[in-house]
């Protein structure tokens, strides 16, 4: 009886429910015919998946199955032939015998001697006191001719010469010895290697095929420059001209000293050119 009250779709409720209201408006349809629309939709949910699940397992069943293939009858193929590696064979090339190198011009060289000067000895006994009794000293010793020694004044010192010293050098005069004669910076080992190294041996000369030997003068000065480079010696086919372009380029040289000062001195040295076959 509960159940019946509460069952909303009931003709009888839905008559007192829509009781003098409008029953076209739609609502009163919908409840009317609620049982009925519920019975249809289920029928066509289930029959829906019924058919669904009707036509996969039909679908499944149609579905061919795979024959195994057949490729045909078996091939075998013979093994491969063996292969027998190829011998190499190395060919020896003789390397060309080289050419003989021409050989160059030898650079020219000097020979240089370092001058020595050795003072000459004088062996002189010391006067005895009665020896110098009643004669007059004087730089030299002599007999004389029975004069009288003479007095002289010397005067008030006036000075005549050329510039000098204490020592009485004169240091402007051009020398051509001295206690002391110059020499080159390291000496002749360092002349030498200056040379080589800077010494070019005349074009002119090699194709000639000349040797020679140049005799060059110079002035080496109080502070060891050189001046006043000229040849006194001549060979010829550039040879002069390659010596004083070669000296104008020396360093300068340890001076030249007399008395203990630097003068300057007049110097003269060889440079031979020598060509070599």
């Amino acid at each position: 009886m509960l159940n019946e009250k509460l069952n909303l779709y009931n003709p009888e409720w839905l008559e007192l429910v829509f009781a003098d209201r409008n029953k076209a408006y739609g609502a009163y349809e919908l409840r009317k015919t609620y049982g009925t629309t519920i019975a249809k939709a289920m029928a066509i949910a289930f029959s829906t998946v019924i058919i669904v699940s009707a036509g996969y397992t039909y679908a499944k069943s149609r579905r061919p199955v795979d024959k195994p293939r057949d490729f045909g009858k078996e091939i075998i193929l013979p093994p491969p032939p063996s292969i027998t590696p190829e011998k190499k064979i190395e060919t020896v090339v003789e390397p060309k015998s080289a050419a003989p190198a021409k050989p160059q011009p030898a650079a020219a060289t000097v020979k240089y001697t370092v001058p020595r000067i050795v003072p000459q000895e004088v062996d002189t006994e010391m006067p005895t006191v009665k020896e110098l009794e009643g004669v007059e000293v004087g730089a030299v010793t002599s007999k004389g001719n029975g004069g009288q020694p003479q007095i002289v004044d010397p005067g008030p010192a006036t000075g005549t010469g050329g510039i000098g010293n204490d020592s009485g050098v004169d240091i402007n005069k051009e020398f051509i010895t001295a206690e002391l004669m110059p020499e080159p910076e390291g000496g002749a080992a360092g002349w030498s290697k200056f040379l080589n190294k800077n010494l070019r041996y005349p074009y002119q000369a090699q194709e000639e095929g000349k040797s020679g030997r140049v005799i060059v003068s110079f002035v080496v000065e109080r502070d060891g420059h050189l001046t006043d480079i000229t040849v006194t010696g001549k060979a010829g086919y550039g040879m002069d001209e390659e010596a004083i372009r070669v000296l104008k380029l020396s360093k300068n040289w340890r001076p030249g000293k007399q008395n203990g000062n630097a003068v300057r001195v007049r110097y003269s040295i060889p440079i031979n050119f020598v060509l070599t076959e």
